[in-house]
């Protein structure tokens, strides 16, 4: 697990500057990506690309995420009842900007995320669902689901709700690689 705040997170973002971050966790975040503070990314993640995660709020992305490239997700909004919308103006002058309602992200395990998808604050993923490319996630996202165009829209479940239920019992992101290797009939 990487939690990007103090420090290390400094480090790990001059590092993307320059090449891919990965670890020895499975993590893998591709290079030229930028990522703010309180964003903590989950074992076996990947983003085969370039991502950003930008705002005051915090995201939280679990494990074994398959995301493309140019990934956008943003953690709060702009308090639209402010006169003064802009950020750097309002700390100019001695208003301390304020946030909107909507704030963080969550990314549920086993998600794919394709390529230039936009999360906007305030959405959870659910676990094992699907973002089709060029997506813009503006709502909630039921766990098993697909969602996908602008604004993202249910498509469809990917699995019968027997086998739904059947895989959400079996919590198989929590499993060892072992372990996995061990029940690969269930997996596939």
């Amino acid at each position: 697990m990487i939690t990007f705040s103090g420090n290390k997170a400094k480090w790990y973002r001059f590092l993307l500057k320059f090449k891919n971050l990965k670890d020895n966790s499975g993590i893998y975040i591709g290079r030229g990506s930028r990522i703010a503070n309180n964003t903590t990314i989950d074992n076996g993640t990947r983003f085969n690309g370039k991502v950003i995660i930008k705002g005051k709020g915090t995201c939280m992305i679990g494990k074994y995420v398959a995301a493309g490239d140019q990934i956008k997700i943003i953690t709060s909004n702009h308090e639209t009842s402010s006169v003064i919308l802009q950020y750097a103006l309002s700390k100019k002058i001695g208003i301390t900007p304020e946030v909107g309602e909507k704030i963080n992200v969550t990314v549920g395990h086993n998600v794919w995320v394709g390529d230039n998808v936009l999360i906007l604050p305030g959405v959870t993923v659910g676990d094992n669902s699907i973002i089709g490319a060029g997506s813009v996630v503006t709502k909630n996202v039921e766990p098993y689901a697909i969602v996908a165009g602008n604004p993202a829209k249910f498509i469809r479940y990917r699995f019968s709700p027997e086998k739904i239920k059947k895989l959400e019992q079996l919590e198989w992101h929590n499993w060892s690689k072992e372990k996995m290797k061990q029940n690969i009939q269930l997996l596939k």
